[in-house]
């Protein structure tokens, strides 16, 4: 009788294990598995992209550049993009309007890859006008600057647009058009635990692809040399993987998101109504979406201060080499993904035993302590505090590696824990919240965070034309820590909102 007793708690704690270590059901694991593909493809496109458009304006334009990018490129296309997606989403289903918006995209890589960046010489405006103009107007220097690269620009800004548009617009609200808020908690970390794999390899196509040889070059010609090359390169891998993604993104509206229970026709290719101006006077008059604005734009200012400030120290570390800055970047990512599938396979435990509240304060409260220890580094080193060398190790090494570090916690709770937690607060939502309120919410509160950092360092660029990124750390490092608080006090403000839906629902 004991020994039956034995077995029969045993059976049951091995059961709790495997709910714990696995707890997707067997009729779940043909929705699991393709969501999960495909947001392993939109992820590992998106940081392909991001390392090239990084590499490119920060070794061959300069890092000051990205504080004029933001306010003034990202932002109007970011709104842009808003009114054009509320005008689609009246005249069309969302699963048309993510193919044209993936397929816009990849003819614009393409364009750039072959075309554009080849032929930059023919397309730019003369140098000596450019540096003529910045001569008679020094205040202006950096409008002149993004004119005289425009092409350079223009990927950048497309870079920019793609996690926010294809990952966290569209990639999630076909998430939680298909996902039920009971099933989140266990969907989302996991999804993210298979997805954010895509680390590990974007890393290492990063590094392959920036040595003089791989398997493209007999297929790209013998004409192209240098950065070229490498570009050509990375433009096929980009829009391969953007094919694949609309065919996986079709392989599940028609054997997936059709037989949902929760999901009936009706819904699915329902026309929205609401209007563009409607969709951001739904943010300002609703505390909830508001608070999910506020978390938006606290990330997106955090992440657009320390990135620059550590941009600017790698490129000085590494000579302004392209290869070794590209190579660096693959490096930074194999590890974002190492710590995101760690914090993935930790967040269903994460999640049950602290709550929505406990894992949402996660990337905030890591961010916050790795950033400030990379400012008192980078502040130390500015009023010469610090030695050129410690330990025989160079100051300026330290702080690359402590601001990789800082890029790589930060950006790995933020792909697991703030993604996940985000996305659960709008399940709950009506359909027309789901939609545009989340398009207005993620594109243009991402790109509100961004123009508000940016901006800060713009005016001290104009004012100060002739400060580097460095000459302003001691500010970042103030609106760094005034960020990092009212983020973590509008995620508890946003904790109680949710929690009160729902109750409601």
């Amino acid at each position: 009788m004991k020994q039956k007793i034995d077995r029969q708690q045993t059976g049951s704690l091995l059961q709790k294990c495997y709910a714990i270590l696995w707890p997707i059901k067997r009729n779940e694991l043909r929705k699991f598995f393709s969501m999960a593909a495909l947001m392993f493809l939109i992820l590992l496109n998106q940081n392909l992209i991001r390392s090239i458009k990084d590499s490119l304006v920060v070794n061959l334009i300069g890092v000051e550049v990205l504080s004029f990018i933001k306010p003034f490129i990202e932002m109007p296309a970011g709104i842009l993009f808003v009114v054009i997606y509320t005008i689609l989403c009246n005249k069309m289903s969302t699963e048309n309007i993510f193919r044209i918006i993936v397929l816009f995209f990849l003819f614009f890589f393409i364009l750039f890859g072959f075309f554009l960046f080849p032929n930059q010489e023919l397309l730019h405006p003369n140098p000596s006008i450019v540096h003529n103009y910045i001569r008679i107007y020094p205040y202006l220097k950096w409008f002149f600057v993004m004119w005289g690269k425009w092409t350079l620009i223009l990927f950048y800004m497309m870079g920019e647009l793609w996690p926010m548009i294809i990952f966290t617009l569209l990639y999630w609200q076909l998430a939680n058009k298909i996902t039920k808020t009971e099933d989140a908690g266990r969907f989302y970390f996991f999804s993210n635990l298979f997805g954010q794999t895509n680390l590990l390899i974007s890393g290492s196509i990063m590094i392959y692809f920036s040595r003089s040889a791989h398997f493209l070059l007999p297929w790209l010609g013998i004409h192209k040399r240098g950065v070229e090359l490498t570009i050509a390169a990375f433009t096929i891998v980009v829009v391969g993987l953007g094919l694949l993604i609309l065919f996986l993104h079709r392989y599940i509206e028609k054997y997936i998101m059709h037989r949902q229970m929760i999901q009936t026709e009706t819904v699915g290719r329902a026309k929205l109504s609401l209007g563009l101006q409607e969709s951001f006077k739904m943010i300002v008059r609703s505390k909830y979406l508001g608070l999910i604005c506020l978390l938006m734009i606290s990330y997106s200012m955090v992440i657009n201060l320390t990135e620059a400030l550590w941009f600017h120290y790698t490129s000085l570390f590494y000579q302004q080499d392209l290869s070794c800055f590209i190579t660096f970047q693959g490096k930074i990512l194999f590890w974002i993904g190492i710590f995101t599938l760690i914090c993935s396979f930790l967040g269903t435990t994460v999640m049950r035993k602290l709550g929505w509240l406990g894992a949402a304060l996660v990337t905030p409260i890591m961010t916050f302590v790795i950033g400030v220890s990379f400012f008192i580094f980078v502040v130390a080193k500015h009023f010469n505090f610090l030695l050129e060398t410690i330990y025989g190790m160079p100051t300026i090494g330290i702080i690359v590696a402590v601001g990789g570090l800082q890029n790589i916690l930060a950006k790995g709770a933020k792909y697991c824990f703030f993604d996940a937690t985000k996305e659960m607060v709008y399940i709950p939502l009506d359909n027309e919240r789901q939609t545009k309120g989340k398009a207005a919410v993620d594109i243009v509160g991402g790109k509100i965070g961004k123009f508000s950092g940016s901006i800060l360092q713009v005016i001290c660029y104009t004012i100060f034309s002739g400060y580097t990124p460095d000459q302003l750390s001691p500010f970042l490092m103030g609106m760094f820590f005034l960020i990092c608080i009212i983020w973590i006090t509008a995620t508890c403000m946003l904790s109680k909102e949710y929690h009160k839906l729902l109750i409601k629902s």
